[in-house]
């Protein structure tokens, strides 16, 4: 028991007299890990009785945590090796002395995992104190209980104490910025955030806390497919199975062991936060840390243990060493081998994974230039055909259908839009893959340019050659450009060539006849000379030929281009196109802007099919005379094309629906 007359004061043997406000404000940036530290140096106290103590009893070995509200105070009890006064003395006193250091040479023959140091982890508990007391009883033969206090400043006081069986008690008196921490719902958090895997039993409330064992400690043969899911519902809170996972281990060159689980990913990007949890000898450290984990892999969930890993003195943040490039490295080799194994040797469950796992992959593959070489090669994508295609295979499928050497990959945005676009492609024997997530359009960028000669194209983004009928056309040719001036007028169009007097000069040099033919036709506004293409007779446009006209209308700038083929199907009135670098400029502005980008496919192309029997009647509908009709179904067409590449506002469903009604009343 202590007494005055036995007390003992002295003063730290420490560096620098503001050593606590230090650790308070800088040394440790997260206060909850006081109770960390201090239970890891109780689970080294008791690993240090293992094997000094020939009595040991493993069964008898926990920690007790016990809360008491009312007075604000922490105990840390255990059952550990405990300490003399001496020992206090030179660990607790002298800061820069490790026990841990100690312990190892006394024992280095039957060494285990020794956590921490109790020295610097210990004055964590000064973060959260006003006051810090140890009351400990040493295993040695003959010890008598040691008492230890200390205020927060450099002077400390000993005496007697009051413990009678073997171990430690640490009390904390919390100060009054830290009086949550007095409330057992705050200390339950903790404990099973930091210490769920440490291993003797953590006591609070009368409850263990802890699990004790980590999966990933155990041999990955001898575990069951059962104990992986439930180990993981457990640890993560997740009510679906994982889809599958990787269990880590590995001793050279360096010591780590984990398991990495793959959830259902979504495709929306704010849902693409995972969980890995880094641990020291089964002390967590922190979640995330991604100079250790490659941000891809911060997607999954799982916990990585490094027993070795280099760490500051609060175990909160990595040093940015070769050590962890090298295991950062480690972690995306064996995942990609993981993969690559699993490809080969059993392709359907590879395909049943991907469809729950392809966002990560295809975000790895983004982000990881060695993941991308990795897994380039076994990248599936979808089929209009229903099955799955790597880039060789595709080539492969359609090898008929390319001309040269190059490979153009067809796409689609999804199964169920650009119905008629599909169609057009199966009838002609080409196959397409779908665009599942948003990352599709930044892995076909990259791809690309690390493949040869392969192209990645929306099928509406140009009208195939193999679409078209080259033989020729029902109607004429002055009868194409008609069509063209009459969809332009319905749809408000303004077309004008525009050029300058060097220009002008060229294409009059290239096309002689079209100086005079076009005379009448000219508007000079300043510098600029032009002709506006929709006020040319049919009989100017026959002597201009195709050439000619080709060339002035590449001169005449409009949001909407009408261009005029004869389509191998006669189904279709119509289709939009965009150019492929403008879809991609569109997506990947919609994708970064969550949504909310503007309308950037206004300037698009409408392919009017002259095969087709409503855009032939058109043309009778003109020669008779009838306007309105003429312009309500052209501009119907051109609606009716759209509505299959966006979702219209409120405004142009609207109209879309007038003209639905006025074409409805035709019959």
């Amino acid at each position: 028991m202590a007494t005055k007359k036995k007390k003992e004061t002295g003063e730290l043997s420490i560096h620098t007299e503001n050593i606590f406000p230090i650790i308070k404000k800088w040394l440790y940036s997260q206060h909850d890990i006081f109770l960390r530290e201090l239970v890891s140096n109780a689970v080294d106290a008791i690993s240090k009785r293992k094997y000094a103590d020939p009595d040991f009893k493993q069964e008898d070995m926990k920690i007790e945590i016990k809360l008491d509200k009312s007075k604000k105070t922490l105990e840390i009890i255990d059952t550990g090796i405990g300490m003399t006064a001496d020992e206090i003395k030179k660990y607790i006193n002298q800061i820069a002395f490790s026990g841990a250091e100690d312990f190892v040479n006394k024992f280095k023959d039957v060494q285990s995992n020794i956590i921490g140091h109790f020295g610097l982890g210990f004055y964590s508990s000064f973060m959260v104190s006003d006051k810090v007391t140890i009351d400990s009883l040493s295993i040695e033969e003959g010890s008598k209980p040691a008492f230890w206090e200390c205020d927060g400043t450099t002077s400390y006081s000993m005496a007697v104490g009051k413990r009678k069986e073997v171990g430690t008690t640490i009390t904390l008196y919390f100060n009054e910025d830290s009086k949550d921490y007095a409330k057992d719902e705050k200390i339950k958090e903790i404990l099973e955030r930091y210490c769920n895997f440490m291993p003797y039993p953590i006591m609070f409330d009368g409850k263990q806390i802890n699990q004790l064992e980590a999966l990933w400690n155990r041999i990955p043969a001898e575990v069951k497919r059962e104990e992986y899911i439930e180990f993981y519902k457990q640890v993560f809170h997740d009510y679906q199975d994982p889809v599958f996972w990787i269990h880590l281990n590995v001793d050279f060159p360096f010591n780590l062991k984990g398991i990495l689980y793959f959830p259902k990913l979504r495709n929306e990007p704010e849902f693409f936060k995972g969980e890995v949890k880094l641990f020291c000898n089964n002390v967590f450290v922190a979640d995330n840390l991604e100079d250790l984990i490659p941000e891809f892999l911060l997607l999954l969930k799982g916990g990585i243990d490094i027993p070795d890993i280099p760490l500051n003195v609060s175990r909160s943040f990595l040093q940015n060493d070769a050590q962890v490039q090298k295991i950062s490295k480690y972690i995306i080799k064996k995942v990609a081998d993981n993969f690559n194994a699993t490809f080969k040797e059993d392709r359907k469950k590879y395909e049943e994974y991907w469809e729950d796992i392809h966002t990560f992959i295809k975000f790895g593959m983004l982000k990881e230039d060695d993941f991308f070489e990795a897994m380039k090669d076994i990248a599936i994508f979808k089929s209009a055909s229903g099955d799955y295609l790597t880039v060789e295979e595709y080539k492969l499928r359609n090898a008929a259908n390319s001309k040269d050497e190059s490979t153009k990959i067809w796409y689609a945005a999804s199964e169920d839009t650009q119905v008629s676009y599909l169609n057009l492609m199966k009838e002609q024997g080409l196959e397409v893959i779908y665009q599942t997530s948003p990352l599709d359009i930044h892995l076909y960028q990259k791809l690309e340019g690390k493949l040869e000669k392969v192209e990645f194209i929306r099928i509406d983004s140009e009208v195939n050659d193999l679409l078209v009928n080259q033989e020729d056309s029902s109607i004429s040719e002055a009868d194409r450009e008609h069509l063209k001036k009459l969809f332009y007028n319905a749809l408000g169009q303004k077309v004008e060539a525009s050029f300058s007097k060097e220009s002008l000069k060229d294409y009059f040099k290239k096309y002689p006849e079209a100086a005079t033919l076009l005379t009448n036709y000219q508007i000079q506004k300043g510098e600029q000379t032009l002709i506006n293409l929709l006020d040319l007779p049919v009989e100017v446009v026959e002597k201009l030929g195709t050439k000619a006209m080709e060339d002035l209308q590449n001169h005449a700038y409009t949001e909407l281009k009408i261009e005029v083929k004869n389509l191998k199907t006669k189904e279709i009135p119509g289709i939009i196109v965009f150019s492929e670098f403008m879809r991609r400029w569109h997506d990947m502005d919609m994708f970064s802007r969550m949504g909310g980008a503007g309308d950037m496919l206004k300037n698009h192309s409408l392919v009017v099919n002259t095969e087709n029997k409503v855009i032939q009647k058109i043309l009778k509908l003109d020669k008779a005379g009838k306007k309105e009709k003429v312009d309500t179904l052209c501009a119907y067409i051109h609606d009716l094309s759209l509505l299959e590449q966006k979702p219209f506002s409120g405004e142009e469903l609207k109209g879309f629906i007038q003209k639905a009604n006025k074409v409805l009343s035709y019959i």
